[in-house]
């Protein structure tokens, strides 16, 4: 499936204005990727949001869905199976539109990656699980070490990443490396 609309490129058949001809494509190319359209169906950008959920796909098939975000067929099929390989960049959180869970999109508003967890409530996560997500509830966040179990008086950040150096420094002089001042 083409990301371009197939009447804009110009057919180089004729050898007189092939140069010119393929100079011309390239520019639509350029311009079209770096405006990030919609993957075109029928001649028309898709008003999808997520994946396409119909029709036979083959492997490794990109597509870009209605916001800009971008995925790549995994395993082909109807309608196949999908990886999203890049979030959609938007301006506000949406919240119109049949949204698949899981879609991530780049609020560069806010400078939040949040991925659709259904109704239109997005979350800010880390890693797959609960347990990774990130979340300050009327506080500041203060850096402390990620096992400290007091967070009030726990090992400083600082502290730690200095004795890891002096760690390395041991090691390195044991190989035969010098360490100076």
């Amino acid at each position: 499936m083409s990301t371009i609309e197939p009447s804009r490129l110009k057919e180089v058949l004729n050898a007189e204005t092939f140069r010119q001809l393929t100079a011309d494509n390239f520019a639509i190319l350029a311009e079209e990727i770096a405006k990030r359209v919609a993957t075109h169906q029928n001649g028309s950008p898709t008003t999808i949001i997520g994946p396409p959920t119909s029709g036979d796909r083959v492997l490794n098939e990109f597509w870009r869905d209605a916001l800009g975000g971008e995925w790549v067929c995994t395993a082909a099929g109807t309608p196949g199976t999908w990886l999203q390989v890049r979030p959609a960049a938007v301006v506000a959180d949406p919240t119109t539109g049949t949204i698949p869970t899981g879609y991530a999109i780049w609020n560069v508003t806010d400078g939040a990656v949040k991925r659709h967890a259904g109704s239109y409530a997005w979350e800010i996560t880390v890693g797959a699980d609960a347990s990774a997500k990130v979340g300050f509830h009327g506080t500041t966040p203060t850096a402390q070490a990620a096992h400290s179990s007091d967070p009030a008086g726990g090992t400083t950040v600082d502290a730690e990443a200095r004795a890891a150096i002096e760690a390395i420094l041991v090691v390195l002089e044991g190989k035969g490396f010098v360490a100076e001042g």
